[in-house]
This record gives C-alpha cells, sequence and structure tokens, in this order.
C-alpha cells in the first residue's frame, strides 16, 4: 500500500481550476513589506490631522489669525477651517526679501 502524502503539492503538479496560487515568495515578501510601509504612511498621516486640529484651537485659543517667529509662520485659512504652517531654516530666512 503506497503512503499518502501530506497535502503538499509538488511544483511539477499542475493547479487544478479552483484552487489558490502557489506561494511566489518575492511577491509575498514585497506585497507584506509594502502593505507595512503604508499602514505607516497612514498611521503618520492620521497623527499629522490630530496635530493640525491642536494647533487650530491652540491658533484660536491665542485669537491669533497669523503667528511668525524665528522662522515659524503659521496662518489660518478661514474658508477651509484649516492651517497653513512654514518652517524656514536659518539660511532660507535672509534668502528670501
Amino acid at each position: 500500500m503506497a503512503k499518502k502524502g501530506k497535502g503538499k503539492v509538488s511544483k511539477t503538479t499542475p493547479a487544478l481550476p479552483g484552487m489558490e496560487d502557489r506561494e511566489i515568495t518575492e511577491l509575498q515578501e514585497l506585497a507584506l513589506e509594502y502593505a507595512e510601509a503604508r499602514d505607516k504612511r497612514m498611521a503618520i498621516g492620521i497623527e499629522e490631522v490630530e496635530l493640525k486640529k491642536k494647533l487650530l484651537s491652540m491658533m484660536k485659543r491665542h485669537h491669533k489669525k497669523s503667528y511668525s517667529y524665528n522662522g515659524v509662520e503659521i496662518e489660518v485659512v478661514t474658508e477651509e477651517e484649516t492651517v497653513k504652517v512654514r518652517v524656514r531654516k536659518k539660511d532660507e530666512e535672509g534668502a528670501e526679501g
């Protein structure tokens, strides 16, 4: 009597209709790497939105529509109920004028 296999399919056995694709390691690993990078980007986006809300709230608390100090510029955009922020490096400050 022949031994039964443990469900493993050899690479030479053709896939039957309705069967899932076999693992292609390169695709599997790259897809997982991409998903991880995407999830990090989305988490940063969520953090950015929360910080922007806090900044707008703080501008309202201080009754400011604009703020500028030491290379940091904040402007409340009333129509959009948002803020624009620019931070210039020290060497960029003198270049514009």
